[in-house]
C-alpha cells in the first residue's frame, strides 16, 4: 500500500505541470513552417523539433509564463543530457528582442555580425521575431557535460511550437 501511494504521488507531481505534445508534420502557419525549416537546416543549429500543444499545462501565473515553460519543456527533449534544466526568457517584439535573442545564441561561439552564419541566422531570429501572435523565447541549457544554447518561438494563434539549439549533447567536444 505504502509502495503504491508513493508511487502515485510521484507519477502526480511530475507531470501535474506539464503540457501535453501531439506529434505534426508541419507548422499550420505556412511562412512559419518556412522559417521553422531555414532555421532547423542552418549550421549552427545541431538540434530543433516542433510540436503542436495539445494541453497547456505548466507553472506561471500567466499564460505567457505557461506558454515560456511550455517552450522550455519542449527544449529539455532535444537532449537526454539537459539534465540541469533550461532557462529561457521572452524576448521583447522588437530591434532590442532581436539582439538580446541572436546574443543569447550565439554570443557563446563567439560569432561576428559578419560571419555568413551569423548573418543568415540573424535574418531568420529577426522574420520570426515580426510574426504577429508570435512569441520569441531565447536562452542557455546545461547538464551532464552538456551546454548549449535555446532559441524557439511559441505561435499564440495556433498552439503551436519550435525549438532549435547549439549544443554538444554530452560529448566531450
Amino acid at each position: 500500500m505504502k509502495k503504491s501511494l508513493l508511487l502515485g504521488l510521484l507519477l502526480l507531481s511530475s507531470n501535474v505541470f506539464a503540457s501535453t505534445f501531439g506529434n505534426i508534420q508541419s507548422l499550420s502557419n505556412k511562412k512559419l513552417e518556412a522559417l521553422r525549416a531555414e532555421m532547423a537546416n542552418l549550421e549552427i543549429v545541431t538540434h530543433s523539433d516542433f510540436k503542436k500543444v495539445v494541453v497547456l499545462k505548466a507553472k506561471g501565473n500567466t499564460l505567457q509564463k505557461q506558454r515560456e515553460a511550455t517552450v522550455a519543456q519542449a527544449a529539455h527533449t532535444l537532449c537526454r543530457f539537459f539534465d540541469d534544466g533550461v532557462a529561457i526568457g521572452l524576448n521583447t517584439k522588437d530591434e532590442a528582442g532581436n539582439q538580446a535573442a541572436i546574443f543569447d545564441f550565439t554570443e557563446p561561439m563567439q560569432m561576428t555580425d559578419d560571419d555568413i552564419d551569423y548573418i543568415n541566422f540573424a535574418s531568420v531570429v529577426k522574420k520570426i521575431n515580426a510574426e504577429s501572435g508570435v512569441e520569441l523565447y531565447s536562452g542557455s541549457t546545461s547538464g551532464n557535460n552538456t551546454y548549449g544554447q535555446i532559441i524557439g518561438f511559441y505561435d499564440t494563434k495556433t498552439n503551436e511550437l519550435a525549438v532549435f539549439a547549439n549544443t554538444n549533447c554530452g560529448s566531450d567536444n
